[in-house]
């Protein structure tokens, strides 16, 4: 089944930026596939799942919620040095939507099981390709896409098992297990900046709309990243459906690319273009404040 990932983001023209990254443009990304956690009857550990993105890559934890229930879990009902289905009945499944790096290590997108070997003062991480088990019965590690090693820290006491995100950025995550006084974080990283290259790559080669290829062109100038890359979605947009908006978004990308004879040229069209509507469009005052500037340059 697959995992649910669903957010989305309108595209409102506001100041100095036409168009943002919507998260609409994760269609352009593969949904990861894992197990099948059936919720038919109710569970002593119930099922759970955690959902994150980070930058435009979506991060989900899918396990079951152990409780103590009085007991002395880790060193005893989980023992050290063995391996652990992370969880409860089917083992914990974790999916990238993209490539990512786990504490610094390479793992590509995709669904893995993950199992840990606890130890009093380490513990280590196993994303594996078998993402679809039973607890860690089945447990092969000659499918372990990747290890590391984390050191626990002492947390106050959890009944229930929980994974959190509690720090997230456009390029990383700070994922946290906690249990039963016992927290095991790690980190999470990606290329955000190339993950957008290739999604706005995509977009520029067969459009379905101006706004489509235009969004990342908007993204790079409010961030300024990969302003030269963003100047080929643009004319991208505008080949599609010249108009107001991406004319002048194409203005501010010359300028901000330095081409500022260029810029004067788009400005003056769009600026036209704002004169012929019914209405002046929001942003029109200011393009042609720019303009001034850029004719000075």
């Amino acid at each position: 089944m697959p995992l649910p990932f669903s957010r989305s983001r309108s595209v409102v023209p506001s100041g100095l930026l036409f168009v943002a990254l919507a998260l609409a443009s994760w269609l352009a990304v593969p949904d990861a596939e894992a197990q099948d956690r059936s919720n038919a009857l109710p569970r002593v550990s119930p099922n759970a799942a955690v959902t994150q993105t980070i930058g435009v890559t979506k991060m989900q934890i899918a396990y079951g919620r152990p409780s103590v229930r009085g007991r002395t879990i880790f060193g005893d009902l989980v023992p050290y040095g063995e391996v652990w289905r992370t969880g409860a009945n089917e083992a914990t499944a974790i999916s990238f939507s993209t490539p990512v790096q786990i504490e610094g290590e390479s793992l590509d997108a995709g669904t893995y099981a993950v199992f840990t070997v606890p130890g009093p003062d380490e513990w280590t991480l196993i994303f594996n390709n078998e993402a679809e088990q039973w607890g860690a019965y089945s447990y092969n590690d000659g499918a372990d896409a990747l290890r590391v090693t984390v050191e626990p820290q002492d947390r106050a006491a959890t009944e229930m098992m929980t994974f959190s995100v509690p720090q997230v950025s456009d390029s990383t995550a700070t994922v946290h297990l906690r249990w039963a006084g016992v927290g095991v974080p790690f980190q999470v990283s990606t290329d955000t900046e190339a993950n957008i290259r290739r999604l706005a790559e995509d977009a520029a080669s067969s459009p379905s709309s101006w706004q489509q290829p235009a969004r990342y062109a908007g993204y790079a100038l409010e961030n300024g990243v990969l302003l030269e890359d963003a100047l080929s979605w643009v004319q991208a947009s505008v080949e599609t459906e010249k108009t107001f908006q991406n004319t002048t978004l194409h203005a501010r990308l010359l300028a901000a690319n330095g081409r500022y004879d260029e810029a004067v040229t788009a400005a003056e069209d769009a600026l036209s273009m704002a004169e012929s509507m019914d209405e002046m469009p929001r942003g029109a005052d200011d393009l042609q404040s720019k303009l001034s500037e850029w004719e000075n340059q």
